[in-house]
């Protein structure tokens, strides 16, 4: 993956509650919420079959 810096940023509103969830889910597993979102996207779409394992 590309150096954080160099990924243009994507701005995404989310309902208080999924935002609040995915920041605890973050810090229960020492991630930035940045790196919680794109770690449940990326199995999202794995398990969806849209992108490769």
């Amino acid at each position: 993956m590309k150096e954080a810096r160099n990924i243009p940023p994507t701005g995404i509103r989310f309902p208080d509650w999924l935002k609040d969830a995915l920041k605890k889910a973050a810090s229960d597993e020492c991630r930035s919420f940045n790196g919680e979102v794109i770690k449940r996207l990326e199995r999202s779409l794995k398990e969806d079959g849209i992108i490769k394992a």
